[in-house]
């Protein structure tokens, strides 16, 4: 038998084929899942994104629920802006270039909603949370948002909020301690304070709290989603209660600390009906619930990057604001807040650097193009603010913090690229998070008066985050105080 001559450091070209076999049916062992999902999809002739769903979606979902944003930063990494995925067991398209978003805002209105939600979630939000609504139904939910939401409401809540922050600020300047949790509770006891009109006993802030934990836990037969569903129960029946009896009393028409109630009371559905009781009571669940665990994210991640001695030069221009107002006495009015520019950019900055959350999720109804790709019927679709967040070509120096970057007419702004199309951290289009003007008014008095009242804040440890079912500081982050001197 014959033998080739074979140079030193080659490879038989016999010995290179076998190798290549091996590596072929190891790729296609590796991504089985991947080929057999692309045939019950019927996707095998479409062209899709690049990325990976698998057959059920269920790998990606995994590791989205362990680090939702790193998981997104190494998919951009690897596929681009746009890409295909698995999200919460089912296929999806997540996207966030300029013209994606742009040509996605052409058509969002007109997808459904609710089935893109995890089942959780879905049944947890129950059927009048405003993310399970579309159409008429859907647009009469939001009008009413304006009432307690908008500049007016704001006025309402701004006096309340600034003399909460005070007092927990000087409790906490006395202990020369505070926990990430303490942040937590503040928010969430603020929230129901605004929004039911007191602060329920502790039997209904745990189950606030167990009520966050199963929106998003992993199926109905977890004991997280058993707690959730029992915690919604206990909290709707609490404040179905508490109206009814503040309504029979008079004190919702004569007690201005029942604003939002009272706004409630007046709302009208679809076909001009009023809300039923269960239904007010449902709608300040469900605000209390977004726009605590929302602000109480904001406030810790700013807490942490105004504290971060990179960034003394931010810290220093939000005392001289507070200074600039009322003489350094405190804040008193929404019209001292939104004075406070330079503050206002420093949350709007926290809000890009530490993303809280994905954008909101819609089901693609029929096959479609969006960014020249195909899109199948049945797909998820995503505008993830986390795209364009970290992207350096809208952000230059993208991991660096910059509240400049939101002062109109900087010339740090005029380097960035902040348009609807890019800068969206509560979602776009008709889903948009309606209590992100709230959080973002909560945040700058927290900052304020915080950075008033303390000299220097350092975290005993590397701060630790939980992922889902929002970004936010792990309870057992501990901050050491210094209180200012007189």
């Amino acid at each position: 038998m014959r033998h080739a001559v074979v140079s030193r450091g080659a490879t038989p070209v016999a010995v290179r084929g076998r190798r290549a076999r091996c590596a072929v049916t190891r790729g296609a062992s590796m991504d089985l899942g991947q080929a057999l999902g692309e045939r019950l999809r019927g996707e095998t002739r479409m062209n899709l994104p690049p990325g990976r769903v698998g057959a059920f979606g269920v790998r990606e979902t995994l590791e989205y629920l362990r680090d939702p944003n790193a998981f997104v930063a190494t998919r951009v990494a690897k596929y681009g802006p746009v890409f295909k995925t698995g999200f919460f067991f089912k296929p999806a398209v997540v996207f966030g270039s300029r013209d994606a978003v742009s040509e996605f805002k052409s058509f969002e209105s007109a997808l459904p909603a609710d089935e893109a939600l995890p089942e959780t979630f879905r049944e947890l939000h129950t059927a009048y949370g405003a993310l399970r609504q579309s159409g008429r139904e859907h647009k009469a939910t939001r009008a009413n948002f304006s009432k307690v939401l908008g500049r007016a409401a704001l006025a309402a809540y701004a006096p309340v909020v600034a003399e909460d922050v005070r007092a927990f600020v000087s409790g906490k300047a006395k202990e020369k301690t505070m926990r990430a949790g303490d942040i937590k509770r503040f928010a969430l006891e603020m929230l129901f304070e605004l929004f039911i009109g007191h602060v329920p006993d502790e039997r209904y802030i745990q189950a606030m709290y167990a009520y966050n934990a199963g929106l998003l836990s992993l199926g109905k037969f977890s004991a997280e989603y058993k707690k959730g569903k029992q915690a919604l129960e206990e909290l709707l029946a609490y404040i179905e209660s508490h109206y009814r009896d503040i309504k029979t009393s008079g004190a919702l028409e004569r007690d201005p600390k029942y604003f939002f109630l009272k706004q409630y009371s007046e709302a009208v559905d679809e076909n001009g009906a009023r809300f039923p009781d269960d239904r007010i009571a449902t709608t300040a669940v469900l605000m209390v619930w977004g726009s605590y665990i929302e602000a109480a994210a904001l406030m810790g991640h700013a807490l942490v990057l105004l504290g971060d001695a990179k960034n003394t030069h931010a810290l220093a221009e939000v005392r001289s604001e507070y200074k600039a107002t009322n003489g350094g006495l405190g804040i008193r009015s929404l019209e001292d807040v939104t004075s406070a520019k330079y503050t206002e950019a420093v949350a709007k900055e926290s809000l890009r650097v530490t993303p809280q959350t994905a954008g909101g999720l819609r089901v693609n109804p029929t096959n479609r193009k969006l960014a020249g790709y195909d899109i199948p019927a049945g797909y998820t679709l995503t505008a993830d603010p986390r795209i364009p967040f970290k992207d350096a070509a809208l952000f230059p120096d993208v991991d660096a913090f910059k509240p400049e970057r939101f002062i109109s007419g900087s010339a740090e702004s005029q380097r960035n690229v902040v348009t609807g199309d890019t800068y969206f951290p509560g979602g776009m289009g008709q889903h948009q998070c309606p209590g992100i003007s709230l959080a973002v008014v909560m945040t700058q008095i927290f900052l304020a008066e915080f950075s008033a009242a303390i000299d220097s804040w350092t975290p005993t440890s590397t701060p630790t985050y939980v992922q889902i079912p929002i970004v936010i500081l792990a309870d057992d982050c501990v901050f050491d105080l210094e209180p200012a001197t007189a």
